[in-house]
């Protein structure tokens, strides 16, 4: 896919317009921001027919197109209920040349499993491109439980599993070190965290199994890492970029330290960055506000777009260099904000208050405030009283940033100038320069330290530049 397009599709009355650009696509979106939205439309254009056929049926035709007419308005913006619309790569639907592609999308919502997991059931439950489901897991359910297998050991997990073909593929798990094994009953028997594992690597190697090379494929992935400890998230995203490199993969996530860890294995272990586009979406006023990284321009860039104005290469009013300013500041500022947790985003106003009468942040290495509470969770449950005090307060001194006094005097320099940072210029006084070129020189010397300060925090270096 090079570019998605939805009008008028739940969370969204504006048009959303998705670059993709044939790339592997990392959303982060705040929870209520319209990321699972997104996720619905991509289904909506690949598997209609599969979400056709769970309309319930009608005793009349009149009857029916009603019932289909209720069905579908459910997908329509409730401010606008006008029908919605979905392009993809220029094309609306239904003309989208669907057939070329073998889409795989999966997300843990859509996981229902009471005291047994079967298969056949589990592939059913998510939106896959295999035929026929029951014909594949016959033919395949060794190969699907050797590779599960192999997964799990290299994850260094000490269970295995079997699949029992005259069980209707119901998925025994085994725990050698335990001397346990069960079909049934398994939530009793085995942790949420592992029984996930389990499921998720069912249903990575169906699809590693089950591809077409002869098509375009794509994994599309939405927040499916519940329960899954940070080394095996860890293991699992490694084991996606091994497996899925020929696919286009799109992963969605609301997980901020998830997001951190994903881009640090694509920047630093994999070093696949130019195959990756990283997108923020945000909910601010009612309103989804979608940020891809590769459009916003690095602080250096606008200086040089600025003192190139007037050159035959360069049609840009000083107005735009302002605009460009004042975006790349707000994107900065939700940057800072998602992986500081600071609280939920509402705008960029509501940051800098918080910003301000902040003390401290917390971060550490790719993790987060989260991350420090489940930490303290862990020291808390070891019921060990001796010198808790100290362990508890060790642990907040590793996520402190002692230089969070810097970055808060470059943003209030930056509040000095929100002319040129805060609002557009063009809504200065006709007649009248609404900036200075000054104030220009010192938002954009003030916005690379802000920008310098955001990279290093990611990349875990937690000195002041």
């Amino acid at each position: 896919m090079n570019k998605l397009q939805i009008k008028d599709f739940k969370a969204f009355k504006d048009e959303l317009v998705l670059g993709f650009s044939n790339k592997n696509f990392l959303l982060y979106g705040e929870n209520g921001a319209g990321k699972s939205s997104i996720y619905e439309a991509i289904k909506v254009a690949f598997f209609r027919d599969k979400i056709v056929s769970t309309i319930p049926n009608a005793p009349t035709p009149e009857d029916q197109d009603q019932v289909n007419g209720d069905f579908w308005n459910k997908y329509n913006n409730k401010a606008t209920n006008a029908n919605f619309e979905i392009k993809l790569n220029e094309v609306k639907l239904p003309d989208f040349p669907t057939a070329e592609y073998q889409p795989f999308m999966m997300s843990l919502e859509d996981i229902f499993f009471e005291d047994k997991i079967r298969l056949v059931t589990l592939l059913e439950q998510f939106y896959f491109s295999i035929s026929d489901i029951d014909s594949f897991s016959n033919e395949k359910y060794l190969d699907i439980q050797q590779d599960v297998n192999a997964a799990l050991l290299s994850f260094k997990e000490n269970i295995e599993i079997e699949i029992d073909n005259e069980d209707d593929f119901t998925i025994k798990i085994i725990d050698s070190n335990r001397n346990l094994e069960s079909k049934a009953d398994i939530k009793k028997y085995f942790n949420e965290g592992k029984l996930n594992l389990v499921i998720l690597l069912l249903l990575f190697t169906s699809i590693k199994i089950a591809q077409n090379s002869s098509k375009k494929r794509i994994l599309v992935l939405d927040d499916f890492i519940t329960s899954l400890d940070a080394s095996n998230r860890t293991f699992l995203i490694k084991y996606i970029f091994d497996n899925f490199s020929e696919f286009q993969i799109l992963i969605f996530t609301h997980n901020v330290s998830f997001y951190n860890l994903i881009m640090y294995l694509i920047n630093h272990i994999y070093k696949i960055n130019a195959k990756w586009e990283f997108a923020n979406l945000y909910e601010i006023d009612n309103n989804s506000k979608l940020y891809i990284k590769s459009s916003i321009e690095r602080a250096a860039n606008i200086k040089a777009l600025y003192h190139s104005i007037g050159t035959p290469a360069n049609t840009l009013s000083v107005e735009d260099i302002g605009n460009k300013i004042r975006q790349k500041f707000e994107v900065l500022l939700y940057e800072f904000s998602k992986l500081t947790m600071i609280g939920t985003v509402e705008d960029s106003k509501k940051i800098l208050e918080r910003i301000e009468i902040s003390k401290n942040i917390y971060y550490k290495e790719n993790k987060t405030a989260s991350d420090l509470i489940d930490e303290l969770d862990t020291v808390l449950d070891e019921n060990n009283l001796n010198n808790l005090p100290n362990r508890l307060k060790t642990k907040i001194e590793q996520y402190k940033k002692a230089d969070f006094g810097n970055l808060k005097k470059i943003i209030s320099e930056l509040k000095l100038y929100q002319k040129v940072t805060m609002h557009p210029m063009s809504h200065g006084t006709i007649g009248q320069s609404p900036f200075t070129t000054n104030e220009i020189e010192k938002s954009l010397e003030l916005l690379e330290k802000f920008e310098k300060y955001l990279k290093v925090l990611v990349d875990g270096d937690v000195a002041m530049v």
